[in-house]
């Protein structure tokens, strides 16, 4: 009983973790349909370890890109996000350095529900790490002092 128990639990959690990035263009690459699920490193971390942090959600996907055109498409689908929040309370809060081999941007969503949603994106060379964060904290710039 208590292995029924505990796979349904794991499945009711691992669907909450799927529909946190609805609506954004970049969901897609959390589910595998852009890269590959064996060709990314994943993590998920949600409960109390992420509380100090104000954060009650955190999923990244970290990979290499084999081709310009995959780093292309990850590229164009965050700045279609970052497009889709201009205009809505907190959608000024982005940050943004680039060079012709390293790209890093942070984002600040529109609010899900209560909690608030961040979107990292960073790009060296050919190594692509995407971000996805929410919870209670308020503002890009608390989360770079988190990150420091």
């Amino acid at each position: 009983m208590k292995r029924v128990l505990m796979i349904i639990t794991a499945c009711f959690s691992m669907l909450i973790t799927v529909g946190a990035q609805s609506g954004l263009h970049i969901a897609p690459l959390f589910e595998g349909k852009i890269i590959p699920q064996q060709r990314m490193v994943e993590t998920r971390v949600k409960g109390k370890m992420l509380s100090k942090y104000q954060l009650t959600l955190f999923r990244s996907v970290r990979f290499n890109a084999n081709t310009k055109q995959e780093i292309a498409h990850i590229h164009d689908l965050i700045e279609l996000d970052k497009k889709q929040n201009q205009g809505r309370p907190y959608s000024e809060n982005y940050s943004s350095k680039k060079s012709r081999s390293k790209e890093t941007l942070m984002l600040q969503l529109s609010k899900a529900d209560s909690h608030n949603r961040f979107l990292c994106y960073k790009r060296d060379n050919d190594e692509i790490t995407v971000i996805y964060m929410e919870g209670t904290l308020n503002s890009l710039d608390t989360l770079r002092e988190l990150i420091k």
